[in-house]
């Protein structure tokens, strides 16, 4: 089942936000502040691993989306852009990013932001 994973919207964004994935028939939920730690595997149902890995927060919005490829990403995303419901920080669940937590997920979106302000390619994690 496809999942986006909600953080840090204002709650009439969130609203909208939701209301477009029950449009597309799938889940969403927001994440608390207090579940950041846990990895996004853990917070998506797919792992049993509770480890809390930090417990610093971020204020940023960002959506991870989960189990969504193609012409129904593609779509999704298009969705967002004509609805005005700008997100600046998104990432598609990989089988190397669904063991980070939120926090870790984050950062890494950071600094590939940061990479591509500078004109690099990648960035040097």
């Amino acid at each position: 089942m496809s999942t986006i994973l909600i953080y840090n919207l204002p709650p009439e964004k969130d609203a909208k936000v939701k209301m477009l994935c029950r449009k597309f028939g799938f889940d969403s939920r927001t994440v608390e502040k207090s579940e950041y730690g846990y990895t996004l595997g853990f917070l998506l149902g797919s792992s049993q691993d509770k480890a809390v890995r930090d417990n610093e927060d971020f204020d940023e919005e960002m959506l991870y989306i989960a189990d969504l490829r193609g012409g129904m990403l593609n779509l999704f995303l298009d969705q967002l852009r004509r609805k005005k419901l700008s997100v600046p920080l998104k990432a598609i669940q990989t089988d190397m990013n669904v063991g980070f937590s939120s926090t870790e997920l984050y950062h890494e979106l950071c600094a590939e932001r940061k990479a591509i302000a500078r004109g690099a390619t990648q960035h040097q994690g």
